[in-house]
Order: C-alpha cells, then sequence, then structure tokens
C-alpha cells in the first residue's frame, strides 16, 4: 500500500474521531443537562427517537473508526507509530465498555421512569469515565496527526 494511501486513510481515522468526539461533547454538555427541565412523561416520548439518533450518530461512526483503526493499525504511515494506534484502539474500547455498562443501562432505566432527576444526574456524573478516554483518544490523534504534517529538514511533511 502506497504512502499516500496509509496517510490518506490515517486521515479519515482522524476525521472519524473529531467527528465522534464532537458528538459526544454535544450530548454531555449540551443534551443531557438539558433534560432536567423536560417532564417525566414527556420524556420518554423524546428519549425513545433520541436514542435511535444517538446510534446513527455515535455508535455507527465509532464502529466505523474501529475498523479503520485496525486496517490503520496493519497499514500505518511512516510517520506514525503502531503504539499510537494501539492506544487509540484501547481508549475507544474503554468508551465503548463505559457506554454500554453504565451508560446505557441508565438510559434504559430512563426510558422506564423518564427523566428523574436522580437518574439524570447519574448520568451525566458517570458520562465523566466515558469522556476520559474519549479526549485522551482524541488529543493523541490530533498530536499523531500533527507528527504526519510536520515539516521535515526539506521542507514536506515528514515520513
Amino acid at each position: 500500500m502506497s504512502e499516500s494511501l496509509r496517510r490518506n486513510l490515517f486521515l479519515a481515522l482522524c476525521a472519524l474521531v473529531l467527528l465522534h468526539t464532537g458528538v459526544h461533547l454535544s450530548q454531555s454538555f449540551v443534551n443531557y443537562p438539558g433534560w432536567y427541565v423536560l417532564e417525566a412523561e414527556s420524556f420518554k416520548a423524546y428519549h425513545w427517537p433520541m436514542s435511535i439518533r444517538a446510534g446513527i450518530f455515535g455508535a455507527a461512526p465509532r464502529l466505523l473508526e474501529l475498523v479503520l483503526a485496525l486496517v490503520v493499525l496493519r497499514f500505518p504511515p511512516n510517520a506514525v507509530p503502531r503504539w499510537i494506534l494501539l492506544v487509540g484502539i484501547a481508549l475507544a474500547t474503554g468508551a465503548i465498555l463505559s457506554t454500554a455498562l453504565i451508560s446505557r443501562p441508565i438510559h434504559a432505566q430512563l426510558d422506564i421512569q423518564g427523566n428523574t432527576p436522580e437518574l439524570v444526574s447519574r448520568l451525566i456524573a458517570t458520562d465523566w469515565i466515558r469522556n476520559v478516554p474519549e479526549w485522551g483518544r482524541t488529543a493523541l490523534y490530533v498530536w499523531a496527526l500533527s507528527r504526519l504534517i510536520a515539516p521535515g529538514p526539506s521542507g514536506r511533511p515528514a515520513t
């Protein structure tokens, strides 16, 4: 595989990571806090379609990210050491586990009970468990991207 294609695959991976991070930031700091003001009964009608869209714009890019990360791990650009990809994959996996084991069960309770202050508070508080690997992964990939585009001695991107 050519170096140019390897770089383009890594760039696509970084774009997916940034997209997913934006989705998650919006969910964590815009959407979740607003749930306190919705009525519990009307919340149930709101939450179900929102959960479907969150799956489309949150889970689907995450799965595609992991597949692409594995491809890039197999064919990394010269300027991106494999350890960066391994750590990125581990951080993404940690965030997925946090979603599956902590956030998703709270969302299931929200579907049944509505948005009680206790459930919303628990969701917001435990979301930090997911935020840490999310932001760490994003910072890691942005740093790796800077290595990819940093000029070498010739003035061209390093290889």
